[in-house]
Parts: structure tokens; C-alpha cells; sequence
């Protein structure tokens, strides 16, 4: 039955990123983020989070991401989450996703973690749906025309990390991680299959509170638009620094 079931997505998802009618885009992207969970008791907690994402090194714009929430904690191995985000999206590339200048967005959102230890292995599952309010910038006679659509998106997340030594907290670890994001809804344009990011990691968790990782990251993003019938993916390539606190 798993195989009946993994064969039809693998040749979906293959037929998704091998298309031959397309532009390909390529990109230097770095990101640093700040990922932050402030405890309220032993199953509430909030969520601040701040992603700096540039390209060509550090010169320009990518994207600036602010996400906010709450977390609340069912048991150790299952997280539930509910969280907002502000987007501002940059023009960059040789075909930018802001053709007609910097865009914002909302977001609200939903999702569902589940961690599964095994031996000196972490696998986690994340699960999340967005509702998103897109602005849409239309140049027009007297100047640009700004209005805003929606869009669902669906997420999951899979992500494996292996602890290569532990001393009482402290912990050097490696992690690879694989997510994919369809979108959905009448605005959706030319595709479902929106991006897949995959980052390979080295870690180091210095106590119960503060966490570093970097490494290399790979986003492979597809527009909602065409040029010359023809669909535009960008691939990105960089490195990705991240911290956490646990406070």
C-alpha cells in the first residue's frame, strides 16, 4: 500500500520540476534569522521570530520576514501553533516575483509539530497552512494601482537531526531538512507547486536556552506567471545562519 502510495507522488512531484517549457533563474541568497519562544507556563509559550534575507552576499534585498504567535505544548513529542507574519518582498534576479516593485503580505497561520526520538536521531514534522492577503502592484497611468488578493498555501516540513556528541546540555549535532509548499485558492494563477527549500546543517545547542545552526540552503521557487508561455523557476543557492533562545 506505501508503495501505491509514494509512486504517484514521486512522478507528480518529478514532472513538477522537470518541465522543459521553462526560465531559470539563478540566484546567490543568504539568510539570517532569529527564532525566539518566551515561556509562559508549562504548556503556553509566545513566538517571535525575524528572518534577514538578502542576496548577492549581503548587497541587496530578498525578502524581510516578522513572525509573531503562540505555542501550546499537548505533550513533549506534539506542538500545536497559531502565528501571524508581515512579508515585504524585494525585486531581485533577472525575473523578479516583484516585476512591478517591493510588495508586501499578511499571513495568518496554522500548524502542527510532531517530534520522533530515536537512539541519537530527531525526526520532526511540521505541518502548516497559510492564509495569505498578497498586495498586487499594477502600473497605471497616473501611477502604480495597488490592491490585494488571497491565496491558501499548504506546508510540511521534514527534518532529520542526528547528535554527533552530548555532555549534559551541551549538544554538536547535524540536520538535514526537506519542505515543500503547495498553494491553493481561486487566485492561485499558473501552478500549485509554489517551492521546495532543502538545507543540510551543522548545529550546536550550548544549553537548554540557546541554540546556533548554519550551513547550506537550496530554494527552488516557481512564479504564478509565465513569460512567453514559458513557467519562470528560480533556484537559489546560499548559506543560512540561524540562532535560538528558549526564554
Amino acid at each position: 500500500m506505501k508503495k501505491l502510495i509514494l509512486i504517484p507522488v514521486f512522478f507528480i512531484t518529478a514532472n513538477l520540476l522537470a518541465q522543459h517549457d521553462r526560465v531559470n533563474d539563478f540566484n546567490n541568497i543568504n539568510w539570517i534569522q532569529s527564532i525566539n519562544t518566551i515561556g509562559l507556563n508549562k504548556q503556553w509559550s509566545l513566538h517571535l521570530e525575524y528572518q534577514w534575507r538578502r542576496t548577492e552576499g549581503f548587497k541587496n534585498w530578498q525578502q524581510s520576514l516578522l513572525r509573531i504567535g503562540t505555542n501550546y505544548k499537548v505533550n513533549d513529542n506534539v506542538n500545536a501553533h497559531l502565528g501571524y507574519s508581515r512579508i515585504e518582498t524585494f525585486s531581485y534576479g533577472d525575473y523578479p516575483i516583484a516585476n512591478n516593485g517591493t510588495f508586501s503580505e499578511h499571513r495568518i497561520y496554522e500548524q502542527l509539530n510532531l517530534r520522533q526520538p530515536v537512539s541519537k536521531f530527531l525526526f520532526t514534522h511540521r505541518f502548516r497552512i497559510e492564509q495569505r492577503w498578497l498586495e498586487r502592484i499594477v502600473p497605471g497611468v497616473s501611477g502604480p494601482v495597488k490592491d490585494w488578493f488571497f491565496l491558501h498555501r499548504f506546508r510540511y516540513q521534514f527534518r532529520t537531526q542526528y547528535a554527533f556528541y552530548t555532555k549534559g546540555e551541551k549538544q554538536f549535532y547535524g540536520a538535514a531538512v526537506d519542505e515543500i509548499f503547495i498553494g491553493a485558492g481561486k487566485n492561485l494563477g499558473v501552478n500549485i507547486f509554489d517551492q521546495n527549500r532543502l538545507f543540510l546543517l551543522l548545529g550546536v545547542k550550548l544549553n537548554k536556552k540557546v541554540s546556533i545552526e548554519t550551513g547550506y540552503m537550496n530554494q527552488t521557487l516557481q512564479q504564478g506567471r509565465r513569460i512567453n508561455n514559458s513557467t519562470i523557476l528560480q533556484r537559489n543557492n546560499g548559506v543560512v545562519l540561524s540562532t535560538f533562545l528558549h526564554l
